[in-house]
């Protein structure tokens, strides 16, 4: 009788909970949606025991499908979208909404942060050079002093939203190294005093930090009879879930390169080092392992948005792949830039749009389909590009995970864009398998994440470039990179105007 895990990936639109064994298949996956709110342009909220009610749901959905004995559950890893914010009371109670990855509100105490605080300072502060952007979690924590001083006032902790699932599961407040970006200071092992001091930020509102592999407590009594759980389970911080989508898809060596195609994507080389590139930055993975890319702002959202635009909503992706398939690669020179809500990696400007660009009467609605999947296509290219520059390191292929990674066209899109083969993983919730991996080298079942990732992550297809359709899409690149620069005043005069 091997030994079961249990992944828990809080994401945007949903939590899902996987269970799998030592050698990573999947025994059942159980999911439950939430909302999200945007009261305002550029907000985005949504409500934290939403996020527990799911998780409960979700769990018992897996054990009573895949006829488990929890008894059998050894341990359980975390996963989470972020940075987001959740304001968490002395009691475990929440305050208010939370505020998400996407939210752009904070725009003024980034730019009073970017006055303030040198490149150099950030670094000597936070291990990081990059800490005053919109979506970074100090400007939102100022944000929230100055909109939500009542919230502020009562708030005990500002914890991520997984790490309120573990207080949930164990009663116990705290985050992870790499949850705490942008306030925590990994080299040093700790939050730096003068930091706080210029934020006002009061320093027993920040959390302890702990390794992703360190177990955060066990599974109380009362979490137990919510969540079907064993009491005692040991319950593990984990981390971001790009960070875990890396791991779950084998990014544990340097050269892996991961594409993450989610509501926004995450794209990430692994390497052995830190790497700082145009637009493109470097954080710790695990072990000795770093990786260096960034998040894009919209990925898999621009489907959705295509389908909600052009067909009316209500349709599957097939059917917008069956438009896009039936026009030539190239849209027959329609381009689309994907920054709907701005974008992060690797332009960080808020005030980015999305646009179709060579449009003419003869173009149809299948060929603006087409030109948003490559559009996309095209940006996963970019910061793929900016990171290989970065570490000196060209990945043989690119392994792609998450629930964009289902699509079969959109799998041999990318193959085609960046020229090399793109690897489709046999679990496409690779953040729960991530999760579930460190897990297991928490609870002991491997010694490293580079064993646990050998015995458990799988790719399963292989698409290879089509060089006939690469040798296209390298001129079309050239063009496309050269759009945003090209719209830039443009997309600054336009900021602001949406919502007159």
């Amino acid at each position: 009788m091997s030994d079961l895990f249990v992944g828990l990936d809080l994401g945007t639109s949903a939590i899902k909970v996987g269970l799998f064994d030592m050698a990573g298949r999947l025994w059942s996956l159980g999911r439950q949606e939430y909302p999200l709110y945007s009261p305002h342009p550029g907000w985005a909220e949504q409500e934290p025991e939403a996020w527990w009610d799911a998780a409960c749901a979700a769990l018992h959905e897996v054990t009573a499908t895949s006829g488990a004995d929890p008894g059998r559950i050894v341990a359980v890893g975390l996963s989470g979208q972020a940075p987001s914010q959740v304001l968490v009371a002395a009691d475990g109670a929440t305050l208010g909404r939370a505020i998400l990855w996407s939210d752009q509100r904070a725009g003024a105490e980034a730019a009073w942060l970017g006055e303030r605080i040198t490149p150099q300072q950030a670094q000597a502060w936070t291990g990081s050079a990059f800490i005053s952007g919109v979506t970074q979690p100090p400007a939102r924590l100022l944000w929230l002093m100055k909109h939500r001083p009542d919230d502020w006032e009562r708030c005990a902790a500002v914890l991520q939203p997984k790490d309120l699932i573990a207080l949930r599961l164990t009663g116990c407040m705290a985050t992870d190294r790499n949850s705490s970006y942008g306030l925590f200071n990994p080299t040093t092992g700790r939050y730096h005093g003068d930091y706080l001091a210029l934020l006002e930020v009061e320093p027993e509102k920040m959390p302890p930090v702990v390794a992703p592999s360190e177990a955060g407590g066990e599974v109380t009594l009362e979490a137990a009879a919510a969540s079907g759980l064993r009491v005692g389970t040991p319950v593990f911080s984990g981390t971001i879930d790009a960070w875990c989508d890396i791991i779950g898809c084998g990014g544990v060596a340097p050269g892996c390169a991961v594409d993450v195609a989610g509501t926004s994507e995450v794209v990430a080389l692994v390497t052995d080092r830190p790497a700082e590139g145009d637009g493109v930055h470097s954080a710790w993975l695990a072990d000795d392992l770093y990786w260096v890319g960034g998040p894009m702002q919209t990925g898999g959202a621009a489907l959705a948005w295509l389908a909600r635009g052009f067909y009316g909503g209500g349709v599957g992706f097939e059917e917008l792949e069956a438009d896009a398939s039936s026009v030539p690669p190239g849209a027959s020179g329609l381009l689309f830039l994907p920054y709907l809500e701005g974008e992060r990696a690797p332009l960080w400007d808020a005030s980015a749009r999305g646009a179709f660009v060579g449009l003419t009467g003869r173009h149809t609605r299948a060929h603006c389909a087409r030109a948003v999947y490559e559009g996309v296509a095209f940006a996963v290219h970019d910061i793929l590009a900016r990171s290989e520059a970065a570490a000196g390191i060209r990945p043989a292929a690119l392994r792609v995970s998450g629930g964009g990674s289902r699509s079969a066209f959109w799998n041999q899109v990318k193959a085609d864009v960046i020229g090399r083969p793109v690897q489709q993983m046999a679990v496409s919730d690779a953040a729960c398998l991530g999760a579930a991996l460190i897990a297991s080298v928490g609870v002991g079942a491997f010694d490293r994440l580079t064993a646990a990732a050998e015995a458990m992550a799988n790719p399963v297809v292989l698409f290879e470039p089509r060089m006939s359709h690469t040798t296209k899409y390298d001129d079309l690149f050239a063009t496309w990179r050269e759009l945003y620069l090209a719209l830039r005043p443009t997309f600054l005069r336009l900021k602001g105007k949406e919502d007159q």
